[in-house]
């Protein structure tokens, strides 16, 4: 099984941690803006920024960040705002919740038996959310985070896993469940355009849904590795970045992917759209990949560390990596 996200921060991600109670304090670190940091994005004017150790981290400028005290100390992966209120997810299946813009966070969920990560979180609004992670977790809210609910989601393994889960549904719906529940890949990301839902995960994984992931269709591509990022750009283009250096663009009209030469072989964790021309892609060993039109060029940052995700902000990208905020000069 192939792991569910790149190689320099994935001991991080799946490694099974000592067991924490996230109503512990996240620890206040002096240079907190240099440590590990797996996800980040804008709220309003604002940045907020999630990694190791519960840290959650604010800036209005992108240069000054301030640590906020967070009642968990597990390791944080994905964050997503809608107006005033956020979510956070992570290690131990915690889900974070702030009602006011990032100030204050508290605790909707939290299960370390389940001893895996969650990855990634949406909001189609202020009620209604996806968390996804390892181990094919899918957990919904309908009332804002309250309450989560798992669900098993078949479409997501391929054909020949789905013929042999249907002949064994015949026969014993209890352990068609148990055998799906062991087969499901690792969800890595997920994303929303418009009516559009899109989830990215290993093993080839790449799933669109139109009502909300009710119900997924699997969409047909040329290769098996681990995909690490969905996204339909400003540009218009839906990209998948995955595992050392494949990058796919979705064709509308043919209605099948192509694959782009990113120029490298590092594993590429993030798509971030500067404008409607251009499309950057973060990775691995400091790779920076620019899209603009049918032009891809490469180039890589000097400390060569690992770029997990970023955002667009202030005519620059502010990515976070495995040792903190990074600042990239718009890509031309």
């Amino acid at each position: 099984m192939k792991l569910s996200l790149a190689s320099a921060v994935i001991a991080v991600l799946l490694a099974p941690l000592p067991s924490i109670h996230a109503a512990q304090t996240s620890f206040q670190a002096p240079l907190v803006d240099q440590s590990l940091l797996l996800d980040i994005t804008q709220s309003g004017d604002q940045l907020v920024a999630v990694g190791e150790r519960g840290h959650i981290i604010r800036s209005t400028d992108g240069q000054n960040w301030q640590q906020v005290e967070v009642p968990s100390t597990s390791t944080l992966t994905g964050v997503y705002f809608i107006g005033q209120q956020g979510w956070v997810v992570g290690h131990d299946f915690v889900i974070l919740h702030t009602q006011n813009n990032g100030l204050n966070w508290d605790v909707q969920h939290f299960a370390p038996e389940q001893e895996r990560p969650l990855l990634d979180v949406v909001f189609f609004n202020e009620n209604h959310g996806i968390a996804i992670g390892a181990y094919g977790a899918f957990l919904r809210t309908q009332d804002g985070g309250k309450t989560w609910q798992s669900e098993l989601h078949a479409e997501f393994v391929n054909q020949y896993d789905q013929d042999y889960l249907n002949e064994i549904r015949l026969e014993d719906e209890a352990f068609y469940k148990e055998e799906l529940a062991a087969i499901l890949p690792h969800l890595n990301s997920i994303s929303v355009s418009g009516e559009n839902v899109y989830i990215a995960g290993e093993a080839g994984l790449l799933a669109t849904s139109t009502d909300k992931g009710q119900t997924w269709k699997r969409m047909d591509i040329d290769y098996q590795g681990s995909f690490f990022n969905i996204e339909q750009a400003k540009s218009g283009q839906l990209i998948a970045t995955g595992l050392r250096g494949n990058v796919f663009v979705f064709d509308k009209e043919a209605q099948q992917w192509s694959a782009i030469d990113a120029g490298s072989k590092a594993s590429m964790n993030a798509v971030v759209s500067v404008d409607t021309s251009r499309t950057v892609l973060l990775g691995n060993n400091g790779a920076v990949v620019t899209m603009q039109g049918d032009d891809v060029s490469y180039k890589q940052q000097s400390d060569g560390q690992a770029l997990v995700n970023g955002v667009f902000y202030n005519n620059q990208i502010i990515a976070v990596s495995v040792d903190g905020i990074k600042h990239l000069q718009q890509a031309r």
